[in-house]
């Protein structure tokens, strides 16, 4: 079953890649990415505010 679907992920990046000069894979990739740098910024940001709440952040 995975190697269907890797196949069938292949032939649409390729598709993507001849016909629309690879705009929808960049714009997922995009999207992707900014997923993945909001949710380590709110993690960061959440261990941030689990210190400061606890008073172990030494000022």
């Amino acid at each position: 079953m995975f190697r269907i679907l890797l196949v069938l992920v292949v032939i649409a990046i390729g598709y993507d890649a001849i016909v629309h000069q690879g705009l929808y894979t960049r714009n997922v990739w995009t999207s992707v990415v900014g997923f993945t740098d909001s949710a380590v910024t709110g993690a960061k940001q959440l261990g941030q505010d689990a210190r400061e709440e606890s008073g172990t952040v030494k000022q």
